[in-house]
């Protein structure tokens, strides 16, 4: 007659917990790394969104062009354009220079529709859809 020992039993029982015991602490860091990661996403694009509503640059809508938005800032009585490039959505001014403001796109698209800039970006497989209100340049001239 086969059978296992008690000692075989605890054995294997102790084997078993402690592997259950590694991957749960393994998947509960995974799970609390992805929160982390979306909350700084989250973070990144506040801070874009921001920069673009700034009072120091009082954006205004021009027209959009090549994939790019363009803006006019009046404070700083200088051009910007807004577009994605590559996993970056940055912004350039023509005496400022390249200023990124999200980093690792997935992808994205820019769309104005008086007078909403929508953003949907996708940062990290995660979803975004902002909409952000602009005066338009023309509308005061």
């Amino acid at each position: 007659m086969a059978a296992f020992t008690l000692v075989e039993t605890i054995i294997s029982l102790s084997v078993s917990l402690l592997a259950i015991f590694l991957l749960t602490g393994f998947l509960s860091n995974r799970r609390k790394e992805g929160s982390v990661s979306q909350r700084t996403d989250h973070f990144q694009l506040v801070a874009a969104i921001a920069c673009l509503q700034s009072d120091q640059l009082n954006l205004e809508y021009r027209k959009s062009e090549g994939g790019q938005i363009l803006f006019y800032s009046p404070e700083k009585q200088m051009d910007y354009s807004l577009k994605v490039s590559g996993d970056r959505l940055v912004m350039f001014g023509k005496r400022e220079g390249y200023m990124p403001l999200l980093f690792n796109l997935d992808s994205g698209k820019l769309s104005f529709c008086a007078p909403y800039l929508k953003m949907n970006l996708i940062l990290n497989g995660v979803k975004y859809h902002e909409k952000i209100a602009f005066r338009s340049a023309e509308s005061e001239e």
